[in-house]
């Protein structure tokens, strides 16, 4: 099993998490990647990426030397991803002016840098992928916690997307079961790691598979879209 995005605060216990083939630590600000890219450090299983969320975006004039800083983990070459980024209405969100400033930024980080995106996505489907197109560049990468609609599914695809379930997701068979194999991936997000089997046992289950079965593709689908080694 493969978790495509989580928030970790510690390593996980290495008696309790057989089974787990590797995590992806998402971006979210400066001092928190850090603290994710010191955990990378300590464990092979785990992959940090770098990015600012758009919960925790700073004013217009620190957002300027956040992402200088962000560039230059880009340039590091030491993350597998940018992200998570992306367009969110809801409260928790920062202003949308600065939400985009900083989502048109990192989508140029990515495009240039040709790493993929970890995307936050709040009733801003359509939105993001015209912010996509507009670059026009290689941009690929994951949808994490993906809840729907059904409907959205084939326009993510077609822009070179995974579709990431969460726990949350769970009670949504339709848009489990409607999302293509290659472009299935499954996470804890800050639900906690050791709920993952749990959530494969019943993505499983709607979809109609092993979870064996289930393991192995989405394990092939994360580590071929992080450039992971088959044998990390």
């Amino acid at each position: 099993m493969f978790d495509a995005h989580a928030h970790l605060g510690s390593l996980p216990d290495a008696d309790q998490s057989e089974g787990i083939s590797g995590w992806i630590l998402p971006g979210v600000s400066a001092a928190r990647d850090v603290a994710s890219q010191r955990l990378a450090s300590l464990d092979s299983r785990l992959h940090a990426a770098a990015g600012l969320h758009p919960w925790y975006l700073p004013g217009a004039s620190a957002l300027t030397e956040e992402l200088a800083a962000l560039q230059a983990r880009v340039d590091e070459g030491t993350i597998v991803a940018i992200g998570e980024t992306g367009l969110d209405k809801g409260r928790r969100a920062g202003p949308r002016d600065l939400q985009l400033l900083a989502f048109r930024a990192q989508l140029q980080m990515a495009s240039k840098a040709r790493l993929p995106l970890i995307l936050h996505v709040v009733r801003s489907h359509g939105a993001c992928l015209d912010e996509i197109a507009q670059v026009g560049g290689h941009l690929f990468g994951m949808v994490h916690d993906f809840r729907g609609p059904v409907e959205i599914i084939d326009s993510w695809v077609a822009a070179g997307f995974m579709l990431s379930i969460s726990p949350r997701a769970q009670e949504k068979a339709e848009v489990i079961q409607a999302i293509p194999s290659g472009s299935l991936l499954l996470e804890t997000d800050d639900e906690g790691w050791r709920k993952l089997p749990a959530l494969y046992a019943t993505v499983a289950r709607i979809r109609g598979v092993d979870v064996s079965d289930l393991a192995r593709i989405t394990e092939c689908n994360a580590k071929q879209l992080f450039g992971l080694s088959p044998n990390v």
